[in-house]
């Protein structure tokens, strides 16, 4: 779904830092003499404000990590040519590690004319105890968890975590490993228990880390078996029994690279067992009729192409504050084709596809658009289903210094969609005045604007403070025959607290919204709790 991965953005943007030094040591052929590592503490006891019984301690406490993992990521080695795409790249693999806060690389020219390349990174603090209250859209969710994204220093990640919500109490263990065996094969595993039933997944993969990769493949497993939950007017009215097992191996090769520009291609095998369980009317259904429950056995190869092109951007206080991150402006896509074939075992025959792209586009540093959209789906003899199509537009403003006007507009379409793919209206889709659920639909749109208040306020190095007002609107095409819902709208205020030591900036967010339009069954107030960002 495109929905769930909008990207997430606020100001003040800073436009990519000057590339001239690497540059023009690229254009007169200049070669790495050596790599010199700086990895700094988790806080900088340099600054007055992070100098504290509590910055020092953290640093103390913090586990370094070690210089192989980071050796490891490099693109570029002693002896070689100055590579100003290869430098950037490592800048941006860098600050995607989990474990780091912020890195870059700058030169140092030695008298011969050689270069000394100086790798800095600052250590994030990774080790997360969780336990926390939200409440979205007036369900509850508590919430206890151990989170350690470096052990040793080692890069590798381990965690447990215990959660209760409206439907299920689950607990879980989870390990990552970004180098497996000090190779550039990633690996994650995770296995979670519910009161319900339960979810293993692993995945094994060798990814295109850099552009010019020339191959990947990559092996993911996945288990889950649970209760299917269906909702109308905020409450649960259907549950099923519901077992899906996936299997996807992939294979990719570079096929041409021109410039900062790749194109990829490869080969998919997929498979994904679903299974329904007697369905269950647990309340009130009202118009809603009961789905149509139908066990599916989809086996079957598919052909993906993809295209790259280098235009990334570093801003700042974007998904967090205070922490560079990087965005990639150019118009960016993959396609997956493919067939269900009953020869393979499947119990249709069917082509399926999956369809996604990108573009961003910002002509200062005062400004920002993102475009995504995504559509996939299957279509046996019958026609297409599971088909959804979902497309948003991001646009940022900045107003003044640490002030931003954002706005998200979204639309998915969904076409004879499978039960556990429906779209719901509500509190956890955006509508941040509504309880979650409030009506399904199989199709829906949805628009926030939200005005951003930065301040210069931090805490102990540990905390920044911002505000927001937003207004939310949105309509669902209901799954009633009732055509559209009306347009529902919203308005709230709301903290933004931003975690400064965190690899990822994590911002919470403490809202609360009031319905301009609510439904008799409602609250007349929604508090929000949580991290959970749409952009």
């Amino acid at each position: 779904m495109l929905a769930s991965a909008m990207v997430v953005l606020a100001m003040p943007l800073q436009a990519a830092r000057p590339t001239k030094p690497w540059n023009a040591l690229e254009a007169r052929k200049a070669t790495l003499s050596r790599i010199d590592l700086e990895i700094g503490d988790v806080f900088d006891l340099t600054k007055r404000d992070e100098n504290t019984w509590i910055g020092r301690t953290a640093n103390h406490l913090h586990a370094t990590t070690r210089e192989a993992v980071i050796r490891r990521v490099l693109l570029f080695a002693e002896g070689e040519p100055v590579r100003v795409r290869r430098i950037y790249e490592t800048e941006r693999l860098l600050r995607a590690l989990p474990f780091v806060k912020n890195a870059r690389i700058d030169p140092v020219v030695q008298p011969d004319g050689t270069v000394v390349a100086v790798v800095k990174v600052r250590d994030a603090w990774t080790t997360q105890v969780d336990a926390g209250f939200s409440s979205v859209g007036g369900q509850k969710t508590m919430n206890f968890g151990i989170d350690e994204k470096n052990f040793l220093g080692t890069g590798k990640s381990v965690a447990y975590d215990l959660s209760k919500n409206h439907e299920r109490t689950t607990w879980g263990l989870a390990y990552g490993d970004p180098q497996l065996f000090g190779s550039r094969w990633t690996l994650a595993a995770h296995t979670q228990y519910h009161t319900d039933g339960f979810v293993r997944s692993l995945v094994l993969e060798r990814p295109f880390f850099a552009l010019d990769t020339p191959w990947s493949t990559g092996l993911a497993l996945s288990h889950s078996r649970s209760s299917l939950y269906l909702y109308d007017e905020g409450v649960e009215v259907f549950q099923a029994p519901f077992l899906q097992n996936e299997v996807r191996l992939s294979g990719a090769k570079l096929l041409r690279e021109s410039g900062d520009r790749v194109w990829r291609g490869g080969l998919l095998l997929k498979r994904q067992d679903t299974s329904y369980g007697l369905l269950t009317q647990t309340g009130l259904a009202g118009s809603l009729p009961p789905p149509a429950l139908i066990d599916r056995r989809l086996r079957g190869p598919a052909l993906t192409f993809a295209t790259q092109e280098d235009a990334f951007l570093e801003f700042e206080n974007l998904q967090g504050m205070d922490s560079p991150e990087d965005y990639n402006l150019a118009w960016t896509g993959s396609l997956e084709l493919g067939t269900y074939s009953r020869a393979w075992g499947s119990t249709l025959a069917a082509p399926f596809f999956k369809l996604q792209a990108a573009k961003g586009w910002s002509s200062s540093a005062e400004n920002l658009t993102l475009f995504t959209a995504a559509w996939e789906g299957r279509k046996p003899s019958t026609g297409l289903e599971d088909s959804r199509l979902a497309l948003s537009l991001v646009r940022y403003h900045k107003l003044a210094e640490n002030q931003i006007l954002a706005g998200l507009v979204a639309v998915d379409r969904a076409q004879r969609p499978d039960p556990e793919h429906w779209y719901y209206l509500g509190g956890d889709q955006g509508m941040r005045g509504f309880p979650n659920q409030l009506h399904p639909g199989d199709a829906r749109w949805l628009a926030s604007f939200d005005y951003r208040y930065l301040t210069e306020q931090r805490w102990l190095g540990l905390v920044r403070l911002g505000f927001s007002a937003f207004v939310d609107l949105g309509s669902v095409h209901r799954l009633d025959g009732q055509g559209w819902s009306r347009t529902y709208a919203d308005v709230g205020i709301g903290l933004r607290l931003g975690n400064l030591k965190s690899a990822v900036g994590r911002v919470i967010l403490l809202s609360v919204a009031a319905p301009l339009n609510r439904e008799p069954y409602q609250e007349r107030w929604q508090f929000t709790v949580g991290n959970a960002m749409r952009f």
